[in-house]
């Protein structure tokens, strides 16, 4: 019974386990017999929450019209900052809809259009990335994971590396 029972356990490895059927399995089987009244053990298939789809209503070029309007303010108030700002490691950089703002070593914010979800992408380097959805009772762009609004994040976070109170203003 014993040199049974480990054949089977040895046919049970990690290589082997998705070709054998689980009645031929020895640590199936003990299970089975052991603990009879148990309920099988639920998988987890994902790791992290689904993704929280949404569609947007916004036409294309409403979208266009208001994610340009917004990089546009973001660009020119942080254009202003930097100016104000002694620091020379500092930069910031707008093209093809793409907005990259360098802070030496604060990190590097990258800040993008993203049409075919008529969303507005944002990876920090404090809080990490985020996809923002416009939304027209508020006139802002929020993270559907939070409800927090992209314009409060980034000045909060810029606020504590300037050390100064940042507004980035609306859109």
């Amino acid at each position: 019974m014993f040199s049974q029972t480990f054949r089977s356990l040895s046919r049970c490895s990690a290589v082997s386990i998705r070709r054998i059927p689980l009645q031929a399995c020895a640590i199936h089987r003990i299970q089975r017999e052991l603990l009879p009244n148990r309920a099988p053990a639920q998988r987890r298939t994902m790791s992290t929450p689904p993704p929280q789809v949404k569609e947007s209503h916004l036409s294309m070029d409403e979208y266009h019209a208001i994610a340009d309007k917004t990089m546009e303010n973001l660009l020119e108030t942080l254009e202003e900052l930097l100016d104000a700002e002694a620091d020379t490691g500092f930069e910031v950089d707008y093209h093809s809809g793409v907005l990259t703002l360098k802070l030496g070593s604060h990190g590097t914010y990258v800040i993008n259009k993203q049409p075919p979800n008529k969303q507005i992408w944002l990876s920090s380097p404090v809080s990490g990335p985020k996809r923002y959805d416009f939304r027209d009772e508020t006139g802002e762009w929020v993270y559907s994971r939070d409800g927090r609004s992209f314009d409060n994040l980034l000045s909060d976070e810029l606020s504590k590396v300037f050390s100064q109170k940042i507004t980035i203003r609306p859109s």
